[in-house]
């Protein structure tokens, strides 16, 4: 066992994961208890994720490293098509069950980078969550960004005995419109 498995054991409050705090903004007292039924799995879902591209991340570096010329070299590692197959099997199995049939069908594509943060890593930090509901039949989660200041608007809806993921949206800290995410 490594050292820090070792101080993960003596000290499992280390790894909670952070506090985020919920704005109820412009929900009706009766609709907020509905955050405890659907922040949960979003966040679980989006913390996943975004581990998920950490190690991949972690992984391409390695393998860029290993080309000839190095980290920097503008040779293709041989094994990097495998390693992007691979992210995109992930991270569709971790996601789909999760998106309504309309989105997927909107979607173009999904694992655009591995990135440094990684998307969502805003959520690996104490922050807020905004929770928006006026009707039983939508929900609009927003998650902050992190480092990147890029927040994530997330449109929910119930399906099939649990709510999932209608639309997805995106916006910088210094712009005020939402643009849509095709590429989730």
């Amino acid at each position: 066992m490594n050292r820090a498995a070792k101080e993960a054991r003596k000290h499992p409050e280390k790894n909670a994961p952070p506090e985020l705090h919920i704005d109820f903004q412009d929900t009706p007292e009766k609709f907020q208890s509905m955050a405890g039924e659907i922040l949960p799995p979003l966040i679980e879902l989006l913390r996943r994720l975004c581990g998920l591209e950490e190690e991949m991340h972690s992984r391409s570096v390695r393998l860029r490293k290993s080309r000839p010329g190095g980290l920097y070299s503008t040779e293709a590692h041989p094994d990097m098509d495998a390693l992007w197959q691979e992210y995109r099997d992930r991270y569709h199995a971790l996601l789909d069950p999760h998106c309504t049939e309309k989105f997927l069908a909107a979607r173009r594509d999904c694992c655009q980078s591995m990135g440094d943060p990684a998307d969502f890593s805003g959520l690996n930090q104490e922050g807020t969550v905004t929770f928006t509901m006026k009707s039983p039949s939508k929900a609009i989660v927003i998650v902050p960004g992190g480092v990147l200041g890029m927040d994530t608007r997330f449109e929910l809806r119930p399906d099939g005995g649990g709510w999932k993921i209608d639309k997805a949206a995106f916006r910088h800290s210094n712009d005020p419109k939402w643009h849509t995410v095709y590429y989730m």
